[in-house]
């Protein structure tokens, strides 16, 4: 089963009340900005929470590991209470106004972005070439403008929506590599000619950037300062997992990116 047909049984199992006309725009409008005031005042307070204890992790190379890209956190089930409050905001919001569907988080990173002399790996312009159905959240931990490794997605002038990379990993009956490692630098400038411009995304802490994984994006290297931040991701599930985010389903570096090709286990799998 691909994951578009299994998302499709979700929605149909799902008896919450949604935004149907919310929910029909879930392809068309991949990208979606959130002003950090959008989640409320609990939100803010616990990205200022977590903003705190992740500085100071990376600041004193505490739980991270360095391999001249990014910084990554290693231990970030330390920061438990603070990620499960997060989710339990995040989550419930993307079932009802953006899946119409039940959602737990299958991955969680966070990292801070440095200085590169060449842009390598997520600075270029890529897809993350896992299902369309796979979205990531990503949420500033700190203050980002244009010098500070602002997350960059392509968008189309004329929809003004993000546009989507090539899909070759949909499920159990379509899965092989994407061209190119699903790096697309060497297109950019055709598809700028058709229309589409760069898009970073600059705000204050707490500003979040909530996308379908093939958006056509990247990060960008750090000028001055830096950049801390956490990235949620989610995946459908037919069945409620016990809580949106938990050790025994939710993964971080230890585990490869890639989402299992079969759908159907959800969050009775790690992988």
């Amino acid at each position: 089963m691909n994951y578009d047909q299994y998302y499709n049984l979700c929605k149909a199992a799902y008896t919450k009340d949604v935004d149907p006309s919310e929910i029909q725009k879930f392809y068309t409008e991949p990208v979606k900005v959130y002003d950090h005031k959008f989640y409320g005042d609990e939100y803010n307070s616990l990205v200022r929470e977590l903003s705190d204890c992740i500085t100071s992790d990376f600041d004193n190379k505490l739980d991270c590991d360095d391999d001249g890209i990014m910084m990554k956190h290693n231990n970030i089930w330390k920061f438990h209470k603070q990620i499960s409050s997060l989710c339990n905001i995040i989550v419930p919001y993307m079932e009802e106004n953006r899946y119409g569907c039940h959602l737990y988080v299958d991955k969680i990173y966070i990292y801070r972005t440095l200085k590169l002399e060449s842009r390598v790996s997520s600075y270029e312009w890529h897809y993350d070439n896992n299902p369309d159905e796979i979205v990531k959240t990503l949420i500033y931990l700190n203050d980002v403008n244009e010098k500070n490794s602002p997350y960059e997605f392509l968008k189309n002038t004329v929809s003004d929506q993000g546009i989507l990379g090539q899909c070759t990993r949909k499920g159990t009956e379509c899965w092989y590599p994407a061209p190119n490692n699903s790096r697309v630098g060497h297109l950019i400038e055709g598809l700028e000619k058709q229309g589409c411009v760069p898009q970073k995304v600059v705000g204050p802490m707490g500003t979040a950037v909530s996308f379908i994984n093939n958006s056509v994006h990247r990060a960008n290297p750090i000028i001055e300062g830096y950049r801390d931040v956490i990235n949620i991701r989610v995946k459908p599930t037919m069945q409620p997992a016990p809580e949106y985010t938990n050790p025994m389903y939710t993964t971080s570096y230890e585990h490869s990116g890639v989402v299992n090709q079969n759908p159907v286990p959800a969050w009775k799998s790690k992988i």
